[in-house]
């Protein structure tokens, strides 16, 4: 009974160790009908073939064929994402603003703690340098939300030294973003971490679908 109801887990998509782990390890008439239900819904689920998106969701100077995720319409067979979801954006479109915001603080970073090295290097006994010190308060006094809207005012600051601090952040950023970010390792981590979360909360639904008090409460815990 129990290699009956893994193997049904894993058919459920719930292959991780860590998941498997956190299921009984005997299998029950609840256990079974609780499975058939979830591999019910699963057996409607759309093919995962993978269809290039809309035109206008593809980066500048892309190829479209090579274009691989989002830009759901109601003609390319992607999934539909409602246009007015991420104000108008495209999940990509969206996930590219939060890594700008990313990339915008590594950095603001950076450049905090190549001033910590040249104290270091000095050996002088100062604790910080003035740029430490005032990008460090300019950063506390305005916490970055937007990277660009962030970057304008310091642009704008009315020290000159933060004002060449902004461009030093500026042209790291665009170096980090360009050679040192690792996209492929990122879709990986993304794609994996997902997986394993979905697989956490599959066994949790499980395990709580067997501890049902309430017999009202039916086989799914949704009262059906």
């Amino acid at each position: 009974a129990t290699g009956r109801f893994v193997d049904l887990c894993r058919r459920l998509g719930m292959t991780s160790t860590a998941a498997l782990s956190r299921v009984p390890r005997c299998a029950s008439p609840q256990t079974s009908r609780v499975v058939r239900i979830n591999l019910a819904h699963r057996s409607h689920r759309r093919s995962s073939k993978t269809v290039p998106r809309a035109n206008s969701d593809v980066p500048p100077g892309g190829n479209p064929q090579n274009a691989r995720m989002g830009g759901g319409t109601d003609d390319n067979g992607r999934m539909h994402v409602p246009t007015d979801a991420f104000e108008g954006m495209s999940p990509e479109h969206k996930a590219a603003s939060a890594l700008k915001n990313l990339f915008t603080m590594v950095a603001v970073r950076v450049v905090l703690k190549q001033e910590l090295d040249v104290v270091a290097e000095k050996g002088d006994g100062a604790v910080m340098t003035d740029t430490h010190r005032e990008l460090s308060e300019y950063l506390r006094n305005n916490p970055l939300r937007d990277g660009n809207v962030w970057l304008e005012q310091l642009m704008r600051h009315p020290e000159h030294n933060m004002r060449r601090t902004a461009l030093r952040v500026l042209a790291i950023r665009k170096t980090y973003t360009a050679t040192q970010f690792d996209f492929d390792s990122m879709r990986v981590l993304a794609v994996s971490e997902l997986k394993k979360e979905n697989d956490l909360l599959m066994a949790g639904y499980v395990n709580d679908s067997l501890a049902l008090a309430d017999p009202n409460m039916g086989q799914d815990g949704m009262g059906h």
